[in-house]
Order: C-alpha cells, then structure tokens, then sequence
C-alpha cells in the first residue's frame, strides 16, 4: 500500500499508570517509520542503493542479486541473499506478450510467527510479526509506467527519427548558463530485432552561438554504425553562447535535413523541429539549486508514480511453447541512489585524470566540435556461451528411398542471436569388447573415404550419405538436412551437432583468467525425445575431479541419476538440470534439455 501522507507527527506521551494497548503500540511503530520514510522520500532516495544486479542464469532463469533499495514512498526494499529465479515463478509472466520485459521490484509485508492468542475472545490463532519482505514481477516493456528522467526538467528529449527498427534521439540543454559551452547529445538505439548498418545526417542551427569554426550551423552525422537488438551509440557537439544573448529572450535551435541509411535503403524527412533554450545569467549550481528549492514540499513527496523499481530489462526469445531468455541489461531506467561518500570519492580520483570533460573527439562522428558525453557507456553486448553441442535422433521412417533428404525441424544451439558456425555429423555406437563399454564414432564430412580405410566395415555405417545445416542467425536455431544414398536396415539415424559462436579463440576461455574453480557441462544442451535419454558429463576447471549431484529444478522434467543419465518425462518442453560439487555446493552449473518429438518427412516439416 502506498503512503506517502506521512504529517502531521504524532507520537505517545507516556506517563506513570498510562494503560498501553495495542494501538498505542501500533502508533509508536508508525511514527517512526513514517519519520524514517518522510526522510528517504524528501531527500530524492529513490532507487537502488546496492546490490540488486540481474544476471543470466540460463535460458530461463536470471540470478538476483542481494541488495537494498528505497522505494517511491521511502520504503527500505532489503533482498537478503542472492537468489536464482526462475522467470515462470515470477508474477506477470503469463500475461507477457512481447519479446521485451521490465523486471521489477516492490515492497511487500507478510504475516510470520503465529501463536496462540490466549486473550482473544475467540481463542483463534494469531500471527505475532509482520516479516519486511519483496516481490518480483515481470511487464511488457510498452506497459512499464513512465518514471521521470532525472534531469528531464533541464534537458529537452526529442525524437528525431523513429521506426519500428531504429531510434534517432537528440538531447538538448533547456538553459544557457554563464562561462559554459552546452552540449548537445544525439543518440542512435536499435530498437528492433536484428542486426544492421545505419548512416544519419541532419543541419543543427543554433542561433546566437558558435562552433570551433565560428559558424552558427553544426553538421550532426554518423556513419557506418552497427548495431544490435538493445544497443546504442551517441555522439555530441559543442557550442558556444555568444556574449550578446544575455537579457535577451529564448533562443531556438533547429534541426532539418533528416536523411538515414539503413544497410540499402535511404529516407529524407522535410520536418523541421525546434527547441527552446533559455540564457540565464547564473552558473549551473545556482540554477539547479534554485529550481530543487523553489518546489513546493506536498508537489515532491506526492508525485504520482508506481512504487515498483525496476532491476533489468530480459530480451525473451519465443519459439512455440518455450519462452527463454535472450539478454538481460541493467536497471533500464537508471533507478540509483548516490550517497555523499561516493560523490567524494569522485571527486577525489578526478584530480588523477585531468582530461576528464575536456574537449576529445568522439568516436562515431565527424565534427571537429565533438565531446565526450558526461557519464555515457556504450551500450556493448554481453557474449555469452561461445560453444554449444548436443545429440538427436532424425528419423528416416519405414520404407526410406535413398537419395531423398530428410530434415529436421529447428534445433535451438542455445548461443542466441547472430552469426553461429555449426557442424554436424552421423554418430554411430558400437560395443567395444576390448573396454567392455560402447564405441562412439562420429563421420564428418566426406564421409565416403572412410569406406576404403582398411578397417572393417559395420553393417549399420553409411558411407555414401550427405549432410548439411542451414543455420537461422535471427531465430538461434539450425536445420540439419541428410541425405543417405544407399538402402540400409536403419529406420533412424544418430546426429551429433557442435556450434560455436565466430569469435576468437582467447574469449572463450576467459573464465579461468582469475584460477577460480568452476563447472561445466558436455553438452550443456541436449535434444531428445519423450521419454528419451541423454548423458550429461560435467568438466571441471581449476579443480580437481569430483563426485556431483545432479537435480532436476523442474518437478515434472524427468528423471536423472547420479552418473548424469537424464531420461526424458512424456511432456515436451524445456527442463532444467542443476549440477554441483559435492565438496562444495556453491560451485554448480545449469544445464538444460529440450524434449522434443522429432517430425519425419521432408522439408515441408520445418518452419
């Protein structure tokens, strides 16, 4: 419940015989919560204070970090442990229908300790606390309410361009302050699914103040920008006021010319739009201060908007019945708290780097007037696995005639979105006498050589068979397509896969930089069908070999032993395999299944 009516203060006046009840105790509890809230809520704390980072579990579960926050009423948000959660339990998550989600955070009380209530006239049970907790929930990003930027009263936001593809955003300063340049920012954000190459260029002219050249006009361009699903890149120019537009009236900039490029296609705009800035005779800290003191107190503590903050933003990936995650990015809406300290600390460490807010040409512009923008990181996408591999069986049917290819239908590699490089070839299992276990050989390949090799031929090898993948970089899947070109006794036969994301090799083992023990899973996806089974084997690093426990998250994924043999339930779906140390149950992994019925028959099968 929301409340921010915190005055007037009223608190008990005790005296000698004063009969105590339990309103009065109530009373006292509330006065000081209210002086504490009254506090939070007027001097802007607002937000995050630590912790409370969102990361990546897996496909469908993100890891919550232990932190505190402050709600819109002043309320203390304490999460006390950092967490795994899975995005089905979360509130919200069945009404989510776009690709796009806001996680969030809010206040929540809950009855804890219940006794016997011995005074009570009924005799009923009574709960004894009120436990400060937390709830999660999920909201498509369209729906999120709008939180007021920070500095939205001082910097006009205005949208120079906008598709369902790509955003063109340029921020400007509403106030001239005396003895500074103002900058004014331009960001460009892909906003939709994808990757692509974008080009803009647009005449920015400021009336009543000067660029290096002395001109009045500043030429706003980018080129060649690649951009991704969430990212950003942003650019900013410089300019100067001219001595004659103090005690004048507002001054406009104008911006006109809008042409973008996107990968082949190019677009003009002939609107012209316009911001007013106003010249105030004042430096920057008498305006601000100004304008923070001069709001009335019931206009800041009653400002309408949601008590939920909101931790990250999860990119979800849809693909028939399963919804998994595709990114997660941080707090999208800034919510942070910053306290004395840490301003003085940053304070402190400018003075070891004199450059900072000095003129320095930005990279992804053109103009000789450009600066770095205060406190912008770019937006860079977080990599994620780099290899993936799995097993499934595609069925070739009674009947089969040679030389007709079969497909199989989309096999998510669990990489994500973009450029994957995936191999795949035809398993073949036999016992090995000499080991007392089974032989694996996997044929890549021109497979065909291998028929002439000397060793002895198996009855169940096809050496005359092609295969192919056609990967999907939007969608995070591939198609394997086989094509045997001789009759054999198989109704199915045995494709093992690999993926690997094109990167350098050296990125990929950056994990054992530090000498941290951890585990990994081969494969840590697997594809099998209803009631299938499938080995899991964990890989250790920086530790030695050990026993580990293998347990299922999901109730209803199946069963699972201790030598890591998963056996699939009757229901398809993506279930959840949590594997971890014996020694050490904090050092664990996650890996995942796909079950699946395999569809047989041609390509018309596939998606």
């Amino acid at each position: 419940m929301q409340n921010r009516k915190y005055f007037p203060f009223e608190r008990n006046s005790y005296f000698h015989g004063k009969l105590l009840t339990a309103k009065d105790f109530e009373a006292e509890q509330r006065y000081l919560n209210d002086k504490r809230r009254f506090l939070n809520r007027l001097t802007g704390a607002n937000g995050i204070v630590a912790g409370l980072g969102v990361v990546m579990a897996d496909d469908t579960s993100v890891i919550l970090q232990a932190g505190c926050a402050f709600d819109a009423s002043g309320r203390e948000i304490v999460v006390p442990e950092t967490t795994v959660v899975k995005l089905a339990t979360i509130e919200g998550y069945d009404s989510l229908s776009t690709d796009s989600a806001y996680l969030g955070i809010r206040y929540r009380e809950e009855p804890a300790d219940e006794v016997y209530a011995a005074m009570s006239d009924t005799g009923d049970r009574r709960f004894n606390k009120v436990r400060e907790s937390y709830a999660l929930t999920l909201l498509d990003e369209s729906l999120a309410p709008k939180i007021p930027a920070p500095l939205e009263e001082f910097v006009a936001e205005q949208a120079i361009y906008a598709d369902s593809e790509v955003t063109v955003t340029q921020f400007v300063p509403r106030l001239a302050v005396r003895d500074s340049d103002l900058v004014i920012r331009v960001r460009i954000e892909k906003t939709g699914r994808g990757q692509g190459e974008y080009s803009f260029a647009y005449t920015l002219e400021a009336a009543g103040f000067t660029v290096r050249d002395g001109g009045a006009t500043v030429q706003v361009a980018m080129n060649g920008v690649r951009l991704s699903y969430g990212e950003s890149a942003e650019t900013c120019y410089a300019l100067t006021p001219g001595a004659h537009i103090w005690g004048a009236g507002n001054l406009t900039v104008r911006a006109g010319g809008f042409v973008i490029r996107k990968d082949e296609e190019s677009l003009s705009l002939n609107e012209t739009l316009e911001n007013q800035i106003r010249p105030v005779p004042h430096d920057l800290t008498r305006c601000y201060l100004d304008a923070c003191y001069q709001k009335a107190m019931d206009k800041t503590l009653l400002d309408s908007y949601d008590d939920s903050l909101w931790l990250g933003k999860i990119s979800l990936f849809r693909q028939k019945s399963a919804v998994l995650i595709d990114r997660v990015y941080p707090a999208p809406l800034g919510q942070y708290v910053y306290n004395a300290q840490q301003l003085m600390r940053l304070r402190e460490l400018e003075a070891f780097y004199p450059g900072a807010g000095g003129r320095a040409k930005s990279t992804g512009g053109d103009s000789p007037d450009q600066v770095p923008a205060a406190g912008h990181t770019p937006a860079l996408a977080d990599p994620g696995r780099q290899t993936a591999c799995g097993v499934f069986d595609l069925g070739l049917g009674l009947g089969y005639k040679p030389r007709e290819p079969v497909f199989s239908e989309e096999i998510m590699h669990g990489l994500g979105k973009g450029p994957i490089y995936v191999e795949a070839g035809v398993e073949y299992l036999s016992a090995d006498s000499g080991q007392g276990a089974d032989r694996s050989e996997i044929l890549l390949g021109d497979v065909a050589l291998f028929a002439k090799d000397g060793s002895p031929r198996e009855e169940e090898r096809i050496y005359n068979v092609s295969t192919a993948v056609k990967v999907l970089p939007e969608r995070g899947t591939f198609v394997v397509g086989v094509s045997p070109g001789e009759a054999s006794g198989l109704i199915s036969l045995r494709i093992r896969w690999f993926a690997m994301r094109m990167t350098e090799m050296g990125k990929q083992i950056h994990p054992a930089r530090d000498g941290e023990p951890y585990i990994l899973i081969n494969p840590d996806t697997v594809v099998v069908p209803p009631k299938g089974t499938a080995h899991l084997s964990p890989v250790f690093i920086n530790m030695a070999s050990e026993a580990c426990s293998f347990r299922l998250v999901d109730a209803e994924g199946g069963a699972i032993d201790n030598n890591g043999v998963y056996t699939a339930p009757a229901k398809e779906g993506v279930y959840e395999i949590r594997v971890e140390s014996i020694s050490d149950p904090s050092i664990y992994t996650y890996a995942f299944a796909i079950v699946t019925q395999k569809k047989k028959g041609g390509a018309g099968d596939t998606e």
